[in-house]
């Protein structure tokens, strides 16, 4: 009983700390709620915003740090309304730490730095925006920053030979040391009861590990951040766009004069499988001459011609990259099987882009706009064609989106997954996407922005449209079946085992 009026009255005493007015009761019944924590990074983003400087904050609790402050700061937790804001990042600050307004996540981190001597390098060009909501984006900047605002690293230091002598953590609380099989020392302390934390947004580690050579883990040693002048020269930025508008360009005009010995030239339906005429493309349908234009309606005709002259003008492409020449047989078939529509969609709304039509534009001349057609092929685009418009033909044309960007965001579309895949193949197809995300990202960063910033929200926008176009691939893949089902179009076997193998896949 007595246990129970203790609880009861230290409930109360930390409750009035809110709202002095009310009772226990009344609080016990209307809790206060903290709102919502935000979602920082779309999870469409995640593959590419976080590959490029992982996060460095182990520890995500909502909790208020209580280890003491490095100065006389007199800024109590809880006790006053007003917030410091952090120097650093711009998050809510609890006193000061290391000589500045600091948040417990840039203490932490400037912390871990000085005492790991740790060097970072931005990939970026040295000038990104260290702000709340993406401060681990670059560490480098970071560190930058934190240097740039004041923060003073012989205060980290003094703190660190203090602890030193009694074996605590820097917060003050105990450690447990324990000496790991190969030398490392790996400290842990016990964690302080979690409190309101207000907005702060990372807190500290709960254990470190450092070996004598002062890198956490073994990590490497990074080298010394360049200075944001150091651009790199065009030949170095350019090179892989260049290379692959090389190959789009040899593919797309490449148009022999041949005999067309296709199965298409009959007007028959096509019933090999996909493995068969993915390496014999021409018994698919010719290489005529692509022209992606408004010349005519299209009917269901043009639509089954135009879907056999993609696959045709795909199968080239694939064979021409270099990282897809590296898997096996069965690995290129399979993610060929995979990636084939979400290609085709792309391909048809950048080449539309260019036509400015206000529709689909297939290489056999004809088109479907968003008004207007053929009865048939309306009903196929009925649920289709709004989000296309709005979610990708605009978009395009807004971000005046050129060759180089349309033929290195189509070699990321094709290699962003590795499901299916022999281990050597996600090997293969995981460096090519980390390959090409960073050259979309040097072309936006050198060619068309002035600020790392503007670079990075262009390619995140971009990024964004790719997942309207994987939203695309599931309407067709259930409009092939249902016109299929009722016979409103003769898709032919090839065409409806294809879009039943293309599932879209989770994104990386």
């Amino acid at each position: 009983m007595a246990l129970s009026v203790a609880v009861t009255w230290r409930l109360d005493k930390m409750m009035r700390k809110t709202d002095p007015k009310k009772s226990f009761s009344e609080r016990r019944r209307s809790p206060e709620r903290m709102p919502a924590s935000k979602m920082l990074i779309d999870p469409m983003l995640e593959p590419f915003i976080c590959k490029y400087e992982p996060s460095d904050e182990f520890g995500k609790y909502n909790q208020m740090d209580t280890s003491p402050s490095t100065s006389n700061g007199d800024m109590s937790s809880g006790s006053s309304t007003t917030k410091l804001i952090c120097d650093v990042c711009g998050d809510v600050a609890f006193g000061k730490h290391y000589g500045v307004n600091a948040c417990n996540g840039c203490k932490g981190f400037f912390r871990r730095s000085v005492w790991s001597r740790r060097q970072y390098t931005c990939r970026f060009g040295g000038d990104c925006p260290v702000v709340k909501e993406h401060r681990n984006v670059c560490r480098s900047c970071r560190l930058k920053k934190c240097f740039e605002v004041g923060m003073n690293p012989d205060a980290v230091q003094n703190e660190r030979d203090r602890n030193s002598k009694n074996g605590s953590a820097p917060d003050g609380s105990p450690q447990e040391l324990t000496i790991l099989p190969n030398g490392a020392i790996r400290r842990k302390r016990n964690r302080p009861i979690s409190v309101d934390a207000f907005t702060q947004t990372e807190q500290t580690d709960d254990w470190s590990a450092s070996t004598d050579n002062g890198l956490r883990n073994g990590s490497e040693h990074n080298p010394t951040p360049p200075e944001p002048s150091e651009m790199p020269s065009p030949d170095e930025y350019m090179r892989i766009p260049a290379y692959l508008l090389n190959v789009e360009t040899q593919v797309f005009y490449n148009t022999p004069i041949e005999v067309d010995q296709s199965i298409a030239v009959t007007k028959e339906p096509i019933s090999l499988p996909f493995d068969v005429v993915f390496r014999k493309p021409l018994l698919v349908c010719s290489r005529y001459p692509m022209r992606f234009v408004n010349d005519r309606v299209l009917t269901p005709p043009d639509l089954i011609d135009g879907w056999r002259r993609h696959f045709t003008y795909y199968s080239d492409w694939c064979h021409s990259m270099e990282e897809f020449r590296q898997l096996s047989e069965v690995d290129q078939v399979t993610i060929a099987k995979k990636r084939i529509i979400l290609h085709g969609w792309f391909v048809h709304s950048y080449y539309s882009h260019k036509q400015g039509t206000e529709g689909i534009c297939f290489a056999n001349g004809a088109a479907h706009l968003s008004y207007g057609g053929d009865p048939s092929v309306t009903e196929f685009y009925k649920e289709i064609m709004p989000r296309y418009i709005n979610y990708v033909l605009k978009p395009m044309r807004l971000f005046e989106m050129d060759d180089y960007e349309m033929v290195i965001i189509k070699s990321i579309l094709f290699f962003s997954t590795d499901s299916g895949l022999s281990p050597a193949g996600k090997a293969v197809v995981s460096a090519a996407r980390e390959k090409y995300l960073t050259a979309l990202y040097n072309y936006e960063r050198y060619a068309k922005s002035n600020q790392a910033s503007q670079a990075t929200v262009r390619v995140a926008k971009f990024m964004i449209m790719l997942s309207a176009i994987t939203s695309l691939t599931h309407l067709m893949n259930e409009g092939v079946q249902m016109m299929s089902l009722f016979n409103v179009i003769a898709f032919d076997d090839l065409i409806q085992a294809t879009h039943k193998n293309t599932p879209c896949p989770s994104p990386h």
